[in-house]
């Protein structure tokens, strides 16, 4: 008898006793199925593990993953409860139903029309996010890669799923990781995977959202992929090339890995801040050899970083191509068309510095540091009456005194609008600046 669940059969949940529905197949992976079910009348995703080595294992890892619960972050599709069958061996459990709103990430880097900086900014700070409230519960995740993230680039928004590769950090594995994604470590078969394993991971796939490439795949690495007599197999070379004899395409010492001249990271690596570049540099020199928290980039880092992206996007105003406002590039150049970028004023807040481009948000996180990175307080719009220049739109229910520099104090009240340019801005108990930056 075939051991895989069918639509139309019924599953009985193990603690909760009540009955799921089985649909049709959604996926399907080395472990087993996926397939949609009704619960209650409600839509649910049920994973159906075949029968095999291993399996009791499973049972156990995941019983524990249902009783911790699901780490304070929406991202985890987490098991809610295991079920079995009447009539087949086996057993399986049963999730929240992803939404069909998300992509594979590897599906959206790979589309034709990118989206802005500030989407892929914020899904970088979405996943650092997810990874740290994990790692901060002392579990790891093991197996960070394409295979296991969706995305939603309009609501920016991540999903995780496959959580059975979920353990505690530094445990026994089922599941060691992605070649590719995999730190030297790991790949070395020196340790078990953890939450400094999960770190290089991490930074791989930040690599990839920003740089649309592998940060260890360059002319060096190329170059072991041959057709001659002496050719190693797959699993020798992912072991050569990403675990003893890794090398970052930027190191800054060696250039003997840098990028084929066809690769799409000579294009983006230019494009994004020096700070950004300092920390990917890190993470792939001193992170490749020191696999600790001190020598790996930290999720804190990570959303330093990207929170700074976010909020320093500008535009050309030649060819109209978004780009980051960089204070430690003077005379800094259009990526696209080579032209001096403008100078534009900037907002100095308790919670960062903000560029007001058009576009651009002040959010509750800007006021009061409270990482309220969607509660939005105010809004740059474009002047209306001014091509080039920009208003500031109130957005709180709170009246603003702002006090422009020659001019005497003026309310803003909600949803008025007021003139950017240098002043002192009072949000309601929070002060701001608006300046513009010397020339560079």
């Amino acid at each position: 008898m075939d051991a895989l669940i069918q639509p139309g059969q019924t599953l009985r949940m193990e603690r909760g006793h009540s009955l799921v529905t089985v649909e049709n197949r959604i996926g399907e992976g080395g472990q087993g199925v996926v397939h949609r079910a009704r619960l209650n009348g409600a839509p649910f995703a049920v994973k159906w593990y075949r029968p095999g080595p291993g399996s009791e294992d499973m049972r156990k890892s995941i019983t524990g993953l249902i009783q911790r619960g699901r780490p304070p972050h929406p991202a985890f599709m987490w098991p809610i409860d295991l079920v079995s069958s009447d009539q087949l061996p086996g057993f399986g459990y049963v999730m929240p139903l992803l939404d069909r709103r998300f992509m594979s990430l590897a599906h959206l880097l790979n589309e034709k029309m990118q989206p802005s900086f500030r989407v892929v900014a914020t899904i970088g700070r979405e996943l650092v996010d997810a990874f740290a409230v994990l790692h901060s519960s002392g579990l790891c995740y093991r197996d960070i890669s394409f295979g296991n993230l969706r995305v939603d680039p309009v609501a920016c928004e991540v999903a995780i799923i496959d959580v059975d590769n979920v353990g505690t950090d530094g445990g026994d594995a089922l599941v060691k990781g992605t070649g590719p994604f995999m730190a030297p470590e790991v790949l070395r078969d020196e340790v078990h995977p953890s939450t400094t394993s999960d770190l290089y991971s991490l930074a791989v796939l930040l690599f990839y959202l920003l740089m649309h490439g592998h940060p260890l795949l360059g002319e060096r690495t190329d170059s072991t992929y041959t057709w001659d007599g002496n050719h190693m197999s797959e699993t020798e070379l992912t072991l050569r090339n990403f675990g003893l004899q890794p090398l970052f395409v930027f190191d800054p010492d060696d250039r003997s890995n840098r990028p084929l001249p066809e690769s799409q990271v000579n294009v983006w690596w230019p494009i994004y801040t020096a700070q950004c570049r300092r920390l990917f540099t890190q993470a792939f020199t001193t992170g490749l050899h020191d696999a600790s928290l001190y020598g790996r980039v930290k999720e804190g880092s990570w959303r330093r970083m990207l929170v700074g992206l976010h909020d320093s996007v500008s535009m050309c105003a030649g060819c109209q191509a978004e780009a980051f406002y960089d204070p430690e590039q003077p005379r800094q150049r259009c990526w696209d068309c080579r032209g001096v970028l403008p100078t534009l004023p900037v907002l100095e807040a308790p919670g960062g510095t903000l560029v007001l481009s058009q576009g651009a948000v002040v959010t509750s996180h800007h006021l009061t540091r409270d990482r309220g990175y969607r509660t939005t307080c105010a809004v740059v719009e474009a002047h209306p009456g001014r091509p080039g220049r920009v208003v500031l739109r109130n957005m709180t229910d709170s009246t603003w005194t702002v006090a422009p520099e020659g001019e005497g104090p003026k309310q803003v009240v909600p949803s008025q609008r007021v003139g950017v340019r240098p002043m002192l801005i009072d949000f309601g108990g929070v002060q701001g600046r608006i300046f513009i930056p010397a020339a560079r």
